[in-house]
């Protein structure tokens, strides 16, 4: 009987040790720690690995690492036999959609009708998918007619979202009413939202990038506080931050404002962002005629990845030698 309760116990201690491995993995994706992830992924068992769930982390590690094409055919060929699992779906349809993005001409309507296919048939099997729905709505808000985008489908996806998480959802609404042409209506929306919602820092940040097209400064300044004020964590955090530095260094005005969101954006932001908040700042350093300070921030800015950044930079370069000779 002892023998018995100790093979029990045994039991129940190494499921529930598998479980919380499994469970590290997936919670470090959800922090944005792919590094971590990986590191845990190796340590896991044969039969951890090999498990749906396992094969499921492998796929989003390889998502994570910017290994699309990778992850594409992993979860194309794990969809063969779970055909009817929403995170296989789901993740085959998000891998789809990046591919669709960097491949040539000729490749692009193939992946998007993918997407389309693996995205619809989570929101089959899972009518509340708030990740599937809020892809799909940028999705058909981005894509051409051609390659099935449907700005129809994207107002009845983000009502659909709406029902489901209402902050979320009247974001994309508003989004779509700006993306149709329905400015007032957008407004409208956000307003409302903010009524029930007054404590949304993506809803401020939403109107914030408005005000910003409209070159309305002083009122995307003012809700840009707002938005930082109430971000929920440090990424939401970084993303205003920045857009206040660009605020500052698109308009010319609150420079020291500027430089300071910039600073505090920096420690926080990911690799994607960090070259652009060197350049911003170098920017406001430029308005402010700190040469010295404008010299340093342009030399830390990483154009490698990013073509447009690339451009811009060199620009940058030519106007800073220009005021320095």
């Amino acid at each position: 009987m002892i023998r018995k309760i100790i093979a029990f116990s045994f039991a129940v201690t190494l499921s529930f040790a598998s479980y919380a491995n499994l469970s590290v993995v997936n919670d470090a994706l959800e922090d944005g720690d792919v590094v971590t992830a990986e590191q845990v992924f190796t340590q896991l068992s044969k039969d951890e690995k090999v498990s749906l769930q396992g094969q499921v982390l492998a796929g989003r590690i390889l998502l994570d690492k910017g290994d699309s094409e990778e992850a594409f055919e992993h979860f194309e060929a794990l969809r063969d036999d779970q055909t009817e699992n929403v995170e296989v779906n789901y993740y085959l349809g998000l891998s789809a959609v990046i591919m669709a993005q960097k491949a040539s001409i000729f490749s692009k309507l193939g992946y998007a009708e993918d997407f389309l296919e693996a995205m619809e048939k989570t929101i089959a099997l899972q009518p509340e998918h708030t990740g599937a729905l809020d892809t799909l709505i940028g999705f058909h808000l981005a894509a051409p007619s051609i390659a099935g985008g449907d700005k129809g489908k994207a107002l009845m996806y983000a009502k659909q979202l709406k029902n489901i998480d209402a902050e979320r959802g009247i974001e994309k609404l508003a989004n779509v009413y700006w993306q149709t042409e329905k400015a007032t209506l957008a407004m409208q929306t956000l307003q409302q939202g903010l009524e029930e919602f007054p404590e949304s820092a993506s809803l401020y940040f939403t109107r914030a990038t408005s005000f910003m097209k409209d070159k309305a400064w002083d009122k995307a300044r003012e809700d840009l506080k707002l938005a930082i004020k109430y971000a929920p964590n440090n990424k939401v955090k970084s993303r205003a931050l920045y857009q206040q530095g660009k605020t500052s260094a698109e308009s010319g005005e609150e420079i020291e404002l500027g430089i300071s969101a910039l600073s505090q954006a920096l420690p926080l932001s990911d690799k994607e962002y960090k070259p652009w908040i060197e350049y911003r700042l170098t920017q406001l350093y430029l308005h402010n005629k700190n040469f010295s300070k404008a010299k340093d921030s342009l030399s830390r800015i990483n154009t490698s990845e990013d073509d447009e950044l690339k451009s811009k930079v060199k620009k940058l370069k030519k106007q800073l030698k220009k005021l320095t000779s």
